[in-house]
């Protein structure tokens, strides 16, 4: 349920949009959202904001949202990439068994139950602790810790997420393994949008090479909430500031102003 709409695929239409292309496949189950815009440039819909942070605390903002929990609502096709992501991790080889997949919350971790249960493996998840409650001036603070789960000396960790960007909550993960003394040889998502292209590169961390290996490697554009091409908007209120709680609104207002529907599976 996104919002109160439910977007509802039959067995037929599943197994047809799980042999697209991963961005295709989001696009025909509704889970894509491009800001529309005039032949002149001008925006016809609201830009959306994402979870990472400039250094001033504010969010970054972008005319492209990809909403990947429209994937985690239907396993049969999460598990098709499951399938090929863990191919890109072993090389063909079956030999994941003796790895730990550990599912970043939320967005990682039916990616990693599945990629653990096609492995053999082990799947653990960590937690968000809360240390802080929001107020009207500030968001929820929060830190991940291992409950359920944990992780004993010398576990070798495959972190798996939806969607790689700014790798803020990566880098805490990796620091909690470590400090639990595991070792992590991978990084895994289905998409990695960093804008920045040293983190489509080997991803260094505490002068560690950790390998991102991502079934989608694109480069999605965000600003800086006073760049010249979006400060008007965000002055105007021009935002969708957690997108995933307006979906069937953000859909509407890009397709009202595009000529093509973007979920032809989805009814």
């Amino acid at each position: 349920m996104f919002g109160g709409s439910v977007m509802i695929l039959t067995k037929a239409n599943q197994e047809l949009a799980r042999q697209l292309p991963l961005l295709e496949a989001v696009k025909a189950c509704g889970g894509y959202y491009e800001c529309p815009k005039s032949p002149h440039g001008q925006r016809l819909g609201p830009l959306v904001g994402y979870a990472g942070r400039d250094e001033k605390g504010r969010q970054f903002v972008g005319d492209i949202y990809l909403n990947m929990a429209v994937l985690e609502a239907y396993p049969h096709m999460l598990w098709a990439y499951a399938s090929i992501l863990n191919e890109k991790l072993s090389g063909g080889r079956n030999g994941l068994s003796d790895k730990v997949f550990c599912g970043a919350p939320l967005g990682g971790m039916s990616l990693a139950s599945l990629m653990a249960m096609r492995a053999y493996a082990r799947y653990i998840f960590p937690e968000k602790e809360v240390m802080e409650v929001a107020t009207k001036h500030s968001r929820e603070k929060s830190h991940l810790v291992f409950k359920r789960h944990g992780i004993t000396a010398g576990d070798e960790v495959i972190i798996v997420e939806d969607v790689c960007n700014n790798f803020s909550t990566t880098t805490e993960l990796v620091n909690l393994i470590t400090l639990g003394g595991g070792k992590v040889v991978a990084i895994v998502c289905l998409l990695n949008r960093a804008d920045d292209p040293i983190l489509h590169e080997p991803f260094r961390f505490l002068n560690l090479h950790i390998p991102v290996i991502a079934l989608v490697d694109k480069p999605i554009r965000q600003y800086h909430q006073d760049d010249l091409p979006v400060i008007q908007d965000v002055q105007n209120g021009n935002v969708v500031w957690k997108p995933k709680d307006k979906w069937p609104e953000l859909l509407s207002a890009m397709n009202m102003n595009t000529t093509s529907a973007f979920s032809p599976y989805c009814h």
